[in-house]
């Protein structure tokens, strides 16, 4: 048996929080970490969203990222590379240390939506009492108990994407006309917009790539 945490994180020194708070329109995910010379965490992050010129001002000015890089640009989405001023509050890492399994990170409500998976709830009282002490909020927005057979499993999606695609569907946003909005999604999940409609992407994108493209090639018939 194991377990699914949807956890809220909130702190001022947390990773972008000042930029989150002045973007919140902008959709922040947390790509990988790595280790660089001298214990410093040098982070990437994947960012979708409307208006790159307003993040990126914010994003010179603030105070918890530093020596920030364009990876990747595209017409959808950037990738950023930065190097972390508060390593004391990267409060994720810690959780991995713990034994958790980090599945998804992105920006929202002036802080962090997390998504990690525990072998049992003790862990996620330590993760808890850690972030305390450190002054970080820690709310725990859903906890799910994962059985081997239950649905969504055998697709590998997350308990959080698969609330997202089934509550979108059956509050008709993949109806045409749509008979409710990303808001309107987001509000049933108590999460925002932006949130919402990743979860949805990114959810149907797992379900795309383990149903279309791990199905055998079709024969295409040449009789016409």
């Amino acid at each position: 048996m194991r377990f699914i945490a949807d956890l809220q994180l909130q702190h001022p020194h947390l990773l972008l929080t000042p930029t989150i708070q002045r973007c919140p329109e902008m959709e922040i995910k947390l790509e990988y970490q790595l280790i660089a010379a001298g214990g410093e965490y040098v982070l990437l992050f994947q960012v979708r969203g409307a208006d790159f010129e307003t993040f990126e001002n914010a994003l010179e000015n603030d105070r918890t990222v530093t020596d920030v890089s364009t990876v990747i640009e595209t017409s959808g989405f950037r990738v950023y590379r930065t190097r972390l001023v508060f390593p004391e509050y990267l409060v994720l890492a810690r959780a991995v240390e713990m034994g958790m399994r980090l599945l998804e990170a992105v920006s929202g409500d002036n802080g962090w939506y997390a998504v990690v998976e525990l072998p049992e709830t003790g862990t996620l009282h330590q993760f808890r009492a850690f972030c305390s002490d450190k002054g970080v909020s820690t709310s725990i927005r859903k906890l799910y108990r994962i059985e081997a057979d239950s649905p969504g499993e055998a697709f590998g999606l997350t308990p959080s994407q698969r609330a997202a695609i089934t509550t979108a569907y059956e509050a008709g946003y993949f109806n045409q006309p749509r008979d409710t909005s990303l808001e309107g999604v987001g509000d049933r999940l108590g999460i925002s917009s932006s949130a919402a409609g990743g979860r949805l992407r990114r959810g149907l994108r797992t379900l795309i790539e383990e149903t279309l493209y791990k199905q055998p090639p079709s024969t295409v018939s040449t009789n016409y």
